[in-house]
């Protein structure tokens, strides 16, 4: 497997089920340390595209290999910014992540090819060569909230995604939650499940029972035909 790339399978579960997931998987793995008390956070994404809307396309045609940004931050709190990128290779996954200011972020934001960025390489740099050469600019932000549990064994990682909510990208990274409307039905949850080499036996017998659909899902694709 190269270098940076884990497994990665997404499922559509109900609702029901995924409460009985919370309940069961604390005893067999460890939650998040950033979820806090209450086990869960909620995320907010800002995703990035093209007018041709290509990385959308990309993933509904089932393109083997692609990449997407995204800026991304938790709890509605802008403290802390992250500018990733994602890339998919069949079932495998890498994402590179860095960490940005909130002068990049607005940077990014208006998708300036040119200007002042606080930080001038890695991630931020490409993507505003891609700005350039691409014609990406901000497309659409995600919010959905996120119980996540991980494991030692096989760098596991099970998260239950929730609530997913949607607008198209107008001019503020920060726009009121009020402002997001739902993107999927309330009743379903996605299931997804992340590691390394392998998966450990005991937590596949642990999500044996749980009716569910394995599913090339993406918030992002999700969100963008929603709008």
């Amino acid at each position: 497997m190269e270098k940076g790339y884990r497994h990665e399978y997404k499922y559509l579960i109900s609702k029901a089920d995924a409460e009985l997931l919370k309940r069961r998987l604390p005893h067999i793995m460890e939650p998040d340390p950033h979820a806090g008390e209450t086990g869960q956070y909620t995320i907010r994404s800002l995703y990035f595209d093209n007018f041709a809307s290509t990385a959308y396309y990309d993933k509904v045609d089932g393109v083997n290999y692609r990449a997407k940004y995204r800026i991304r931050f938790y709890n509605y709190d802008p403290s802390i910014l992250k500018l990733e990128k994602k890339e998919k290779n069949g079932n495998l996954t890498r994402k590179t992540a860095q960490t940005i200011t909130k002068n990049d972020a607005r940077a990014l934001e208006y998708a300036m090819s040119s200007g002042c960025p606080d930080t001038k390489e890695g991630l931020v740099e490409e993507l505003r060569l891609q700005f350039a050469s691409q014609g990406l600019r901000p497309r659409v932000l995600v919010d959905y909230d996120r119980t996540p549990f991980i494991c030692r064994d096989g760098n596991t990682r099970i998260t239950l995604d929730e609530n997913v909510r949607t607008r198209p990208y107008i001019a503020h990274l920060f726009a009121s939650p009020r402002a997001m409307v739902p993107a999927m039905d309330a009743n379903q949850v996605i299931l997804e499940v992340k590691f390394d080499d392998f998966i450990p036996g005991y937590l596949l017998a642990a999500l044996a029972d749980i009716p569910k659909v394995n599913m090339a899902i993406s918030k992002f694709a999700m969100c963008m035909s929603y709008i």
